[in-house]
């Protein structure tokens, strides 16, 4: 009797191995039974990437575009140079804040309103910006137009999230990345 026990016992334990064996095994990509996480084709996740990482462009675009004219802004507005580093400051203190209440944001609502909303920011503190002409203008302005443009980055790496599975992540954010 103990030798049925054993036997029934091993052959449990083959048929468990043999139940776990087989999702070893090679998967057929059109099996039913395979999860799909995205409805998108390879080519579409792509140009969605491309979307999201010329968008993510403008994330740095407007600070570094700015230090040539420090000096000009200074003199015009009749600032000094420490006020006009002012602004600078101001502008990387808000692009460091600003992605992580936009993360946050679109999680909830959506990332489409988001990137609508940062652009109107965006778009708004420019115009703003060519035709201010005091320093506390320009100062305000700066900030917001760094509220509207560091959040982009974010969302596209959202964006990458929602549409690449975990491992196929990288190749998508070297895409963010390279652009």
């Amino acid at each position: 009797m103990s030798e049925e026990i054993t036997n029934q016992g091993s052959q449990q334990e083959e048929g468990l191995e043999l139940e776990q064996g087989q999702g070893n095994h090679h998967h057929d990509p059109h099996s039913r039974n395979e999860i799909v996480y995205s409805v998108f084709s390879k080519t579409s996740k792509r140009w969605i990437t491309i979307a999201a990482s010329f968008a993510a462009m403008f994330s740095g675009l407007s600070s570094f575009i700015y230090y040539p004219a420090i000096s000009p802004l200074a003199n015009d507005l009749h600032a000094s140079i420490e006020l006009i580093n002012l602004t600078i400051t101001s502008y990387l203190i808000v692009s460091g804040v600003v992605p992580s209440v936009v993360g946050d944001l679109a999680d909830r609502t959506g990332r489409r309103p988001l990137y609508l909303m940062t652009f109107t920011i965006y778009f708004a503190a420019n115009v703003g910006l060519a035709l201010q002409n005091s320093y506390p203008a320009l100062f305000t302005l700066r900030m917001l137009q760094s509220a509207g443009s560091s959040g982009t980055i974010t969302l596209a790496y959202g964006v990458i999230a929602d549409i690449a599975t975990p491992a196929d992540r990288g190749s998508h954010v070297g895409i963010l990345m390279g652009l």
